[in-house]
């Protein structure tokens, strides 16, 4: 009877430690994103496709690259019912910002091209296409660089910071939207999927 009632008590101890453990492993498995987004679009909020429900999963993501010894960042964002992130996506922002060698404004006012600083935002409803870009004539879009972040390990750069400004439909300089709010953080840069958290 006492080696029986000693064998409960052990496996009820086991237990305890079992389950506490497990508890304890969740958190320490509780990933949180290294990178954020979002900004407001004619003051509605709009933030990039979470995938599958998953808050490491969101569809944008920030290149650091170089040309000529002048480095720049682009930031890419999708919007889509279907979680679509391409050309295609109901919705698409990118954000170039070039010469960023320190903290500070940067206007965003030349014309769309490979190596400019430019914003962009796309709008894809039932098969027709509708652009919208910064204007090379109106001074009204600008990015803020609060910090350049050192990636451990990395010859890359991440950055923290934020944009405004007024787009305009190419097509018809009298439609146009206007960002705001459009706040980001790239802790993790240049990676392939579209995973915010640490792998």
């Amino acid at each position: 009877m006492f080696n029986y009632l000693k064998s409960r008590l052990l496996l009820v101890i086991g237990l305890i430690f079992v389950s506490f453990g497990c508890k304890e492993k969740s958190k320490i498995e509780l990933k949180v994103p290294l990178n954020t987004f979002s900004m407001n679009v004619n003051k509605q909020l709009w933030q990039p496709s979470v995938i599958d429900k998953d808050p490491c999963y969101a569809t944008f993501r920030c290149e650091w690259s170089a040309q000529n010894n002048i480095p720049f960042y682009i930031i890419r964002a999708y919007k889509d019912s279907q979680s679509r992130a391409d050309y295609t996506s109901e919705n698409y922002f990118r954000l170039q910002i070039m010469n960023v060698q320190s903290e500070g404004n940067y206007s965003i006012n030349e014309p769309y091209d490979d190596f400019t600083s430019y914003a962009r935002f796309i709008k894809n409803d039932s098969g027709n296409q509708t652009i919208y870009e910064n204007s090379a004539n109106k001074l009204n879009s600008s990015a803020t660089i609060e910090e350049i972040i050192s990636i451990e390990g990395s010859g890359f750069t991440g950055i923290k910071g934020s944009f405004s400004g007024i787009l305009y439909n190419i097509n018809n300089q009298n439609d146009s939207i206007i960002i705001d709010k459009c706040n980001f953080t790239f802790n993790k840069v240049n990676w392939a999927n579209f995973c915010q958290c640490s792998e």
